[in-house]
């Protein structure tokens, strides 16, 4: 079965907040020094300075490092941990990660999926609903996938079907699974054998970049904009 994701989870504003709150509790006074065996730089600083630094380069937010003090010492060297140790390590974490996205973003003009074409019939039990969509491509990535009835009273937002992230590759064969129960929860005025405009929406996942360095919204939009990975599709569907 191909690989699914939920579309919720925690974001980046979400972690980054805990992270902060986290190091923001942490005593100001608090310090370590006279660490023989670390490195360079490293050997002498304050916990919650610490913690903010690892926080800013985490998030590649380097207003963070306005919270980042060095703990000046006379015998054991300090710099690893200072405001101006914190910014480099930020400015070069955002050019490794817009390496990484422009890599994302040239494989996929190159040879990402691409959704073809989408059929909707009835499940095998002749009640509910398979929507198999068709890719073309070369190379497999994750997508997010949406499917929406546009309801025909002008006004009205789409009724969502379906939608969930998958992994996609030239082998793949997805059939969704969408219960008719559910249609008519979210449509009341849906009826079998009516003909609907089914809109599919397709979205290259660049994810969130992970622990070593998490990437906002923002700083993917600069680099891989939604309006250049994400595909659309209407069709009439008859239900």
């Amino acid at each position: 079965m191909a690989w699914a994701r939920p579309l919720v989870a925690a974001g980046y504003d979400q972690l980054r907040a805990a992270a902060v709150a986290q190091c923001q509790a942490i005593d100001p006074s608090a310090s370590q020094s006279g660490l023989a065996f670390n490195p360079d730089g490293y050997r002498s600083f304050y916990l919650r300075s610490e913690c903010m630094q690892n926080a800013a380069v985490q998030f590649r937010d380097d207003t963070l490092c306005d919270q980042v003090r060095q703990r000046r010492s006379l015998f054991w060297s300090s710099w690893g941990y200072s405001a101006t140790r914190c910014r480099d390590l930020v400015r070069q974490g955002r050019l490794d990660d817009g390496r990484e996205l422009q890599e994302m973003k040239a494989r996929y003009a190159t040879g990402g999926m691409r959704l073809a074409d989408f059929r909707i019939m009835r499940n095998g039990n002749g009640r509910d609903f398979d929507i198999i969509p068709v890719f073309a491509g070369r190379d497999g990535h994750g997508y997010e996938t949406t499917f929406e009835i546009l309801d025909p009273d002008a006004g009205n937002a789409p009724v969502l079907l379906y939608s969930s992230g998958h992994y996609v590759d030239p082998t793949s064969l997805l059939q969704l699974y969408v219960t008719q129960a559910e249609v008519r929860q979210r449509f009341p005025a849906f009826r079998l054998n009516r003909s609907y405009a089914v809109r599919a929406t397709v979205r290259f996942d660049v994810g969130n970049g992970g622990q070593a360095g998490y990437w906002s919204n923002a700083f993917i939009e600069q680099i891989f904009p939604l309006r250049e990975r994400t595909q659309t599709m209407t069709k009439q569907v008859v239900f």
